[in-house]
């Protein structure tokens, strides 16, 4: 890894279905690899579908994230969000494009534009659409920075893999680039 280069490891697990009742899922993030599990916290969401008709949906999600941190985490406080969350199917001749369209408010998500890192509470949204049956495009934003990413997920394998470029126009002068890779069964 490069100059300041490190890794997390994150899992999750879900129970309950979103259409039916709430889903829930618990997660775990090791915070930096190097060395391994010396940082971490766990995180807790809940989704709800609240109407879906024809080809429209929306859910209601809330997280706490950063919960019974240790390391370096410990020096945060938790983090809480709500959002509501919009999925519609445009047509395109024959096909159909999907569309996500996100608005939320969260606590320390927005940092100060004076690249001094400070974390204060916002709103974000976001927009992502499928640009094809495996791959999807998004960009999303807070106050002060925009963040763009592009997911791809291999076929029939449960693997997908996302790039992401966080603060990517640098307002906030702390630009990274993320790469992950996620199974899900």
């Amino acid at each position: 890894m490069g100059a300041g280069g490190d890794g997390d490891i994150v899992a999750g697990y879900s129970i309950g279905n979103p259409l039916d009742a709430v889903s829930v899922t618990i997660g775990l993030a090791l915070t930096g690899t190097i060395p391994l599990g010396d940082a971490g916290s766990f995180s807790l969401t809940a989704s709800r579908l609240l109407q879906a008709g024809g080809n429209t949906a929306t859910f209601f999600g809330v997280s706490a994230s950063n919960l019974l941190p240790w390391g370096v985490n410990a020096r945060r406080s938790e983090q809480y969000s709500g959002y509501v969350s919009h999925l519609v199917g445009v047509k395109a001749g024959s096909v159909e494009i999907p569309l996500q369209f996100v608005l939320g408010y969260g606590t320390d998500n927005t940092r100060d534009s004076a690249g001094a890192g400070q974390l204060s509470d916002g709103a974000f949204a976001g927009i992502g659409i499928g640009v094809s049956e495996n791959t999807s495009v998004s960009v999303s934003a807070t106050r002060t920075q925009m963040n763009v990413g592009m997911s791809y997920a291999i076929p029939r394998t449960g693997l997908s893999a996302t790039l992401g470029v966080m603060d990517a126009t640098d307002n906030t002068d702390r630009r990274q680039v993320s790469f992950s890779v996620a199974y899900g069964f």
